[in-house]
């Protein structure tokens, strides 16, 4: 391993769930999703909050750390970095490590949240700066900061409820199903849907497949000024069965772009989405 993941999220080695995922929000507050930090900060968590992950993760530690303590003169293995002796930079989070895909039904589930998912989340000190520049008053820019605020809290949340809704589905009611997607997302977006249904609809009968989504952890990334565009990055479980087979569990982090309804100060739809890998396409 060349980069130590607790190292990376700046926590210690016992850090609980739900400090690892404050680390993991601070972490990629600033960042865009296309960038390969922000990447990595995910890739992290992802491993940290799955206890199985997490466990096989420490286990390779501690055997990584006991064949270093052997040739305790000059280190052979080229892999070994010695996390605790080398300080993090900006730089090295693109070296972590990828954590596994979870679940051989990913395609299916992706097309799913492909067609279904939006969130556009906002970093409220990086909207701030246009803001301040100029011949803005200081109560303009108080008011605007106030707005970008408003919004981020709002598309989080909003981002959080959509999960559910959005990325379950079931192989007896899928037209339900589509019907309820569609109602929390743009027109362009459900339209794409609508095109993409079909297909999974075939997937999703012929291995009688039902999926139930939960949102785990949410945390708001950018928001525009006028507020009324947000980018949300999620981790979602889905839970999966198939055709009598045994249930398992769908791990993935996914980037909604929300974006305001009209006429509405707090509805939002899905505009467009991204799930792990594929975020440099949003």
């Amino acid at each position: 391993m060349s980069t130590n993941l607790y190292d990376l999220l700046d926590v210690d080695e016992s850090a609980g769930t739900d400090e690892i995922r404050a680390a993991w929000k601070r972490a990629i507050a600033d960042l865009d999703p296309t960038e390969r930090r922000f990447r990595a900060y995910n890739d992290a968590a992802g491993v940290l909050l799955d206890p199985e992950r997490r466990a096989a993760y420490d286990a390779e530690l501690a055997a990584e750390r006991a064949a270093e303590t052997e040739p305790e003169t000059e280190p052979k293995p080229v892999p070994a970095a010695e996390p605790e002796s080398e300080p993090e930079s900006e730089s090295e989070p693109e070296s972590a490590p990828r954590p596994a895909g979870t679940g051989p039904s990913t395609t299916a589930l992706i097309a799913v949240g492909v067609a279904a998912l939006l969130a556009l989340v906002l970093a409220v000190v990086v909207l701030l700066m246009p803001g301040a520049l100029g011949d803005d008053t200081a109560k303009a820019v108080s008011e605007r900061n106030a707005r970008a605020e408003r919004a981020a809290v709002s598309a989080e949340g909003a981002a959080e409820q959509m999960v559910a809704p959005v990325l379950s589905y079931n192989h007896t009611t899928m037209a339900a199903d589509l019907d309820r997607h569609r109602g929390y997302m743009t027109t362009t977006l459900a339209d794409k849907q609508a095109r993409a249904w079909p297909e999974i609809t075939k997937e999703a009968e012929s291995q009688k497949i039902v999926v139930d989504a939960k949102a785990t952890g949410t945390a708001l990334t950018r928001v525009d000024p006028a507020g009324d565009r947000a980018t949300v990055v999620v981790y979602v479980d889905q839970y999966v069965t198939k055709d009598g087979g045994k249930p398992f569990v769908l791990q993935m982090w996914a980037t909604f772009v929300l974006v305001r309804a009209a006429g509405s100060a707090d509805r939002w739809q899905l505009d467009n989405l991204c799930t792990d890998a594929s975020c440099d396409k949003l």
